[in-house]
């Protein structure tokens, strides 16, 4: 992927061509490392215009581009969605920037709060790859809150959590190639890609600045292994696919071709899911209901017992009875009766409502259980679907399909090809991780051996991770280092990568069993043992593969 620092550079400029001094009037969140903002504004001639600025920090493909195509507001906004309405929605974008050169983007935003008093924010955007991150700060550079957190630690050089100063990267590279004169040695350059860099070795020196200066020409181009893309044309060697007026417009086009099925399945199936979800948590609230419902009528069993013992005051006719409830300090308590009835047809009648109210609570706690399992389930898909790649997708695909949420389709049922993992090494050991349901379930179950270690994040959807024991050997201790690595993986392949304090459980893989009727890879576990860490991103960066 070609978004460098020069590549920002030049998007910067447009985008303050395009949205300097719009509004926002919403924000999205579509999907979970993704925000939209609507804005409003006027363009060039003065008219009145909508648009919409998306801002992705997704695993592979990070990017930030207006859009001409509406992207679909899920149901439930997360609570970072909600606090980036709480504090600059309805704000206008006063000023966009790039920090020195690097892939850096900042958008400064005056909005006003429920006093009227205008404050200013910073939402920053750090486009790097697998560590691309959404921050919030205020006026002061002071954290409000980041879509990834990034806890203190010993091997950290930046800490983003809440309240904390905000620290811009490091680079080695200061050279900024737009304000300075270009030095002999090119590598210096900071914000400069490898596939830039290769062109710019091919100039003069004296040429360098005025290439990097040109009037951008957004083009898409095939080289011998993918589609790519730049500001300009990059070398003569490559075929170019199409050109654009507009960087957004580029990259719009870019992301829907080489990252279509990526792109459109894991929207399409996000949507599915919430839909479950949705309908899920109004089953579950009517059940809560219906629970408390059932819960207040087992009074009819004291009631009952308080009417069998003054049966002799009723007679037929009568509509209610005055009875002392010893089961609340001798109270009087008003007892209603049907006067079609006699004395001992009304006392049955009464028991029964006790009976039903009592069976009823049985079973709408199974059905609880049924649907907060099923939640559970769903909300691990979700997580599923944020790191998955184009074939992890199909596997979903697949176990959706047969799961029966979405519409079968003969080719889910051929053969699946091999399945493949996230291997680390660390000290001569392997590490496996699991991205989805599929992969989870051969990993634990197929693949790994009784003397194994499984990692998994304590009630948190996540990944399964294998420690591969040498030969099996059942009296091999792991290292403290091999521990916590191991439980670092687990924690950042779950939706507590971004928290502190992360639980992680660990037992041998004889101690786990599958939970039978469930669905998805859930296990019950014994043996286990708890570690809580702080997921450390350069850490899972720098580990060998």
């Amino acid at each position: 992927m070609s978004i460098d620092g020069c590549f920002i550079h030049y998007l910067t400029d447009e985008l303050n061509k395009e949205i300097l001094n719009f509004k926002i009037n919403k924000i999205y969140q579509p999907a979970p490392l993704e925000i939209v903002l609507q804005l409003r504004g006027k363009n060039e001639t003065g008219l009145i215009v909508n648009k919409q600025l998306l801002i992705s920090s997704k695993l592979d493909h990070p990017r930030i581009h207006l859009l001409t195509k509406k992207i679909s507001n899920p149901e439930v906004p997360n609570n970072f969605c909600m606090l980036l309405r709480k504090y600059i929605e309805r704000g206008v974008i006063k000023e966009i920037k790039q920090y020195q050169n690097d892939r850096l983007i900042e958008l400064h935003i005056n909005a006003y709060n429920e006093l009227d008093d205008e404050n200013t924010f910073i939402l920053i955007f750090e486009i790097m790859g697998r560590n691309s991150n959404i921050i919030l700060l205020n006026s002061e550079n002071t954290i409000i809150d980041a879509l990834r957190k990034l806890p203190p630690s010993f091997d950290n050089l930046r800490t983003i959590i809440p309240h904390a100063k905000y620290n811009y990267p490091s680079s080695t590279k200061l050279i900024n190639p737009f304000n300075q004169e270009i030095p002999l040695l090119l590598d210096n350059l900071q914000g400069v890609s490898k596939q830039l860099l290769n062109t710019l070795n091919e100039l003069d020196n004296s040429n360098i600045l005025n290439f990097l200066n040109q009037e951008i020409k957004p083009v898409i181009f095939k080289t011998e292994k993918k589609l790519d893309f730049y500001a300009y044309p990059l070398s003569n060697d490559y075929e170019v696919i199409s050109t654009h007026q507009t960087l957004s417009e580029m990259l719009e086009e870019y992301y829907n071709e080489s990252l279509k099925t990526v792109n459109y399945n894991a929207v399409e199936l996000e949507k599915t899911i919430q839909k479950e979800l949705k309908k899920a948590n109004i089953k579950l609230s009517n059940l809560t209901l219906d629970l408390q419902k059932a819960k207040e009528n087992l009074k009819y069993s004291n009631i009952g017992i308080l009417l069998q013992s003054n049966l002799y005051k009723i007679k037929k006719g009568d509509n209610k009875v005055i009875v002392l409830d010893y089961f609340n300090n001798n109270e009087e308590l008003e007892i209603n009766l049907n006067p079609l009835l006699d004395p001992s047809s009304n006392l049955k009648a009464i028991f029964n409502k006790a009976k039903k109210a009592s069976k009823a609570q049985v079973e709408v706690k199974k059905q609880i259980d049924i649907v907060l399992k099923e939640i559970e389930y769903l909300n691990t898909i979700l997580f599923q679907l944020s790191i998955a790649d184009n074939k992890d997708l199909e596997e979903i695909k697949l176990e959706l399909s047969l799961n029966g949420y979405l519409k079968s389709n003969q080719k889910y049922k051929k053969k699946q090809q091999k399945i493949e993992f996230i291997t680390y090494k660390v000290d001569d050991i392997l590490i496996y991780v699991g991205k989805n349901n599929t992969q989870n379930d051969y990993l634990t179950h197929k693949m790994a051996s009784s003397n194994d270690y499984w990692f998994h994040t304590k009630n948190l959807p996540g990944s399964h991770v294998i420690v591969k024991i040498p030969e099996n050997d059942p009296n091999f201790i792991m290292s403290e280092k091999l521990i916590r690595t191991a439980a670092n993986i687990a924690a950042y392949y779950s939706t507590g990568k971004t928290s502190s304090s992360v639980p992680v459980d660990y037992t041998k893989v004889r101690y786990l069993k599958k939970v039978p009727g469930m669905k998805g890879s859930f296990v019950t576990l014994s043996n286990q043992k708890t570690i809580y860490i702080d997921p450390d991103i350069n850490l899972i960066k720098n580990l060998s593969q």
